[in-house]
C-alpha cells in the first residue's frame, strides 16, 4: 500500500512539474505576440520538453548522489557496528579474565 501512494505521489508531483513547465512555456509565448499561433505551439511545446528534460537530468543527479551517500553510509554503519562487537567481546574477555583471576586466586588462599 505505502508504495502504491509513493507512485501516486510521484505521478501527481511529475503532473504538477509538467504544468509548470508548460505554464512558463505559455508566459514565455505570452511575451512574444507576434508569434503565429503554428510558431507560439512549437516554441510552447520546445520549451515545456527542455523544461522537463532539465529537471529529470537535475533529479535523476540527485537521486545519483543520494545512492551513493546511502552506499557510504552504510559501510560506515558496519564498520561502526563491527568495531563496537569487537570492543565488546574485548570487554567481555576482559570480565572473564578478572572473574577467572578472583576464582583463582580465591581457591588459593
Amino acid at each position: 500500500m505505502a508504495a502504491g501512494f509513493a507512485r501516486l505521489e510521484g505521478y501527481l508531483m511529475a503532473n504538477a512539474h509538467v504544468v509548470a513547465a508548460r505554464t512558463a512555456a505559455e508566459g514565455l509565448a505570452d511575451r512574444m505576440p507576434w508569434l503565429t499561433a503554428d510558431e507560439r505551439t512549437e516554441l510552447v511545446r520546445l520549451s515545456t520538453a527542455d523544461r522537463i528534460q532539465a529537471s529529470r537530468e537535475q533529479f535523476e543527479a540527485v537521486a545519483g548522489r543520494a545512492r551513493e551517500l546511502e552506499a557510504q553510509y552504510d559501510a560506515r554503519y558496519r564498520q561502526l557496528r563491527r568495531r563496537l562487537l569487537c570492543r565488546t567481546v574485548a570487554c567481555l574477555a576482559a570480565c572473564l579474565a578478572l572473574c577467572a583471576t578472583t576464582v583463582v586466586l580465591s581457591v588459593l588462599r
